[in-house]
């Protein structure tokens, strides 16, 4: 007979120290102790492939050893759609793809072309399943999957700018930025939700989506996106790319976590935050029947440390005041702080 089982989401993971296992050394047991841990892979892993010449941010990318920290923590599925997956081309992209293969780890959001980018990844434990997707809204164009050419899985966003309502009393005014998911790719995102709907009793999402640089704030498509997932059938998003922790939002019952920060990401940026968290979900045959966030701080060491409420209340705090003006209510149970979803 079927049971619920738990699930533990973690934000962005960058991987290249001589010691991989290490990176999670504080952070495993909560890992571990879940019956599916899922993780942003943001970069390939991967020693073959040559850097995208030009790459505005740089280019990132791990080495095959870094799977070391993966299978360690334990590790059962991670999504690839991301702005930095195909830094070193087709070939590093695919070279990661066999290396999860290999080590058993389950991927979605990348593939060698359209199809598999957008295929989910259904794992089952103890008679319940889990449909998991990958999509990035911040990518370079030629990282976008093909019908038959290797990429990631996108929804992208079109951006226009209108003049400021009073920009006739005060010229120079700011614009009012618009953001507009391309009705094809979002068309496209919700038959994947629906199918995998139908496969699985959950599906979670991972998004990059959002600005980066410590951009805490929403930009508007990441709500609108989020809404379209959750009525095509979505029971969970977590989203990350800004690398600092964002309002969490409850729409019809569903939990989105805008942004979930970084969690073992070996680049100390000044404008990355050392408060993080990672996301747990219990799951059963009904969907999603609890998710909560478990406050984390980030060490000098760049090692993700899960922490219980008290010592993680800075952390906590942040999350509250954030989600505060989307009327985001939180409980706490035990070392959880729960999303109100009722």
């Amino acid at each position: 007979m079927a049971e619920s089982i738990s699930v533990v989401a973690i934000g962005d993971m960058y991987i290249k120290r001589p010691d991989p296992e290490t990176i999670y050394a504080l952070a495993k047991d909560t890992l571990r102790s879940a019956d599916i841990a899922f993780g942003n892979l943001e970069v390939a892993i991967s020693d073959v492939g040559a850097p995208l010449p030009g790459k505005f941010m740089g280019t990132m990318k791990s080495p095959e050893t870094s799977i070391r920290a993966l299978t360690d923590a334990g590790f059962d599925v991670v999504a690839l759609a991301n702005n930095h997956s195909m830094d070193y081309g087709h070939d590093a992209l695919l070279r990661t793809i066999e290396v999860l293969d290999q080590a058993g780890i389950a991927h979605c959001g990348g593939g060698r072309n359209l199809a598999e980018a957008r295929k989910p990844a259904i794992l089952e434990r103890k008679g319940v399943k889990v449909a998991f997707l990958s999509y990035a809204s911040v990518y370079e164009p030629a990282f976008a999957a093909g019908p038959n050419r290797p990429g990631i899985a996108t929804v992208k966003v079109h951006t226009a700018y209108q003049p400021a309502p009073r920009v006739f009393e005060q010229p120079g005014s700011l614009p009012v930025v618009v953001t507009i998911p391309d009705p094809v790719e979002r068309e496209r995102m919700e038959e994947d939700i629906r199918l995998a709907k139908q496969q699985a009793d959950a599906v979670i999402i991972a998004w990059h989506w959002g600005i980066s640089q410590g951009y805490k704030k929403l930009v508007q498509y990441q709500r609108d996106l989020g809404h379209i997932a959750v009525d095509a059938g979505a029971d969970l998003i977590v989203g990350h790319h800004a690398h600092v922790i964002q309002p969490v939002e409850v729409y019809k019952g569903k939990a989105i976590f805008h942004g979930i920060a970084q969690f073992g990401f070996e680049m100390d940026n000044p404008h990355f935050d050392h408060e993080t968290m990672a996301v747990r979900a219990i799951v059963g045959k009904g969907g999603v029947e609890r998710a909560s966030a478990l406050p984390a701080y980030i060490n000098d060491n760049l090692q993700p440390e899960v922490m219980d409420l008290q010592r993680g209340k800075v952390v906590v705090d942040m999350i509250r005041n954030l989600s505060a003006e989307l009327g985001t209510k939180f409980t706490e149970q035990g070392n959880e702080l729960v999303v109100t979803t009722g």
